[in-house]
């Protein structure tokens, strides 16, 4: 029995680590990229060591060959767009996913071994440290004050500057909607960290973040009344109600703080108004045309680079900042960097976060199960959207999002609680 709740507490404190690894994207600038790959790596070691197959498990640990297939089309494309165009920054690039790749098998290995309930504390603890970090920095520059959640600000922390904050939000909540729906005893417990992780969203001001939050929000109740019924969804809605009241209390209190601290006792009215204009503003609809003249520029450049591609970040364009700047999105970037191979490579990472959900639709695992399964497959999708309005990139911080959520949702169907 010790052995066992020891065990399942290194699990979920391994899983914690690379969780907060990717959350606290920003630490790659504190103790340099390299050292952020040397966490990663050093993750990966201690993994692979206590949780490697046991003799006779062999056949139980094999990778998925879907996404091991799509791994190796995308280096193939690197290496073969590198030698055709002499670049090796594209080499170089090609041997970061190679190292990506490893750190998937680490997580696949985990994953087989761990528990949804395990996964989830590390969530929930995960979580609490962005929060924390986020209270952390604007208790440590009160000058600053607090950004409205959807008042066009944007709010760095000392985890992850805006841009990146977001991801540890938007990626996680579809693990608290699950959990809300799969665990009636936890439903408060998970309604405070879906409310927390939409805090995060909107508190970093990306449209990008938006968007995947609506996406996610839309699969969800679409899933939920397709797979657990009218009635089941009615309940998880009313739960879910809880999260628009407590933002906009929090926004009303956070923006009236702010004026109170500003102004004196006779504007407070005024910082009230202010606090309910700024609650119901957005920067969705403010467009964005530098991605817009990317996109325009980088299909003909992705044409011309046909088949092979040009190498990396060369679908790029000037958008009135004097250098070129990448393409925003990872697909076409794929395209005109690494050629149809890279494309291939890509779009089979999204293929691969489809197959657990329709293995849950066919109706091949139960339904609280098939909530955590969809969950983890619906957040990988979030961040095969959310590529479509960002850059191509082989740094952990982003990957990872992708490898945890993959790993368990691939993972045999096993019991919700070990």
């Amino acid at each position: 029995m010790n052995r066992a709740v020891t065990s399942r507490g290194c699990h979920t404190a391994l899983l914690g680590v690379a969780l907060a690894l990717m959350a606290a994207g920003s630490l790659r600038e504190v103790i340099t990229p390299l050292g952020y790959w040397v966490a990663w790596l050093a993750w990966a070691a201690a993994t692979v060591t206590y949780v490697r197959p046991r003799r006779g498990e062999g056949a139980g640990f094999w990778l998925p060959a879907g996404i091991m297939a799509s791994y190796g089309l995308l280096v193939l494309g690197m290496l073969v767009s590198a030698g055709a165009n002499r670049d090796w920054v594209s080499a170089y690039q090609a041997l970061k996913i190679v190292i990506i790749a490893g750190m998937f098998l680490a997580m696949w290995w985990l994953a087989l071994r761990t528990g949804w309930a395990q996964f989830m504390t590390a969530l929930y603890w995960v979580v609490g440290l962005v929060v924390t970090g986020l209270v952390l920095t604007v208790a440590m520059d009160p000058a600053k004050g607090y950004v409205p959640l959807m008042g066009g600000g944007r709010q760095d922390s000392i985890l992850a500057e805006h841009g990146v904050l977001w991801k540890a939000g938007a990626l996680f909540l579809p693990m608290f909607l699950a959990g809300v729906v799969a665990w009636p005893r936890a439903r408060l417990l998970n309604v405070l960290m879906a409310t927390a992780c939409v805090f995060i969203v909107l508190l970093d001001g990306s449209r990008t973040a938006q968007l995947v939050l609506a996406a996610t929000l839309a699969g969800f109740v679409a899933f939920v009344a397709w797979c657990g019924g009218w009635r089941v969804l009615r309940q998880t809605l009313a739960w879910l109600l809880l999260v628009p009241v407590i933002l906009v209390g929090v926004q009303l209190i956070g923006t009236s703080v702010n004026g109170w601290h500003k102004a004196s006792s006779a504007s407070v009215p005024v910082a009230a108004e202010g606090a309910v204009a700024a609650t119901f503003s957005t920067r969705l609809g403010r467009g964005d045309p530098a991605r817009v003249k990317l996109l325009k520029a980088g299909i003909p450049q992705a044409i011309d680079c046909l088949p092979l591609g040009c190498g990396f970040a060369r679908t790029a364009t000037d958008v009135g900042r004097g250098t070129p700047m990448p393409v925003h999105n990872a697909y076409l970037a794929a395209l005109g960097d690494f050629g149809v191979l890279g494309l291939l490579g890509m779009l089979g990472f999204v293929l691969a976060a489809w197959q657990p959900i329709y293995r849950v639709i066919r109706g091949a695992v139960g339904f609280e199960q098939g909530c955590f399964i969809v969950a983890a497959a619906g957040s990988a999708l979030g961040y095969g959207m959310a590529l479509m309005l960002n850059t191509f990139t082989t740094e952990m911080s982003e990957w990872g999002y992708l490898i945890v959520m993959l790993a368990f949702a691939w993972a045999p169907a096993r019991a919700l609680d070990e």
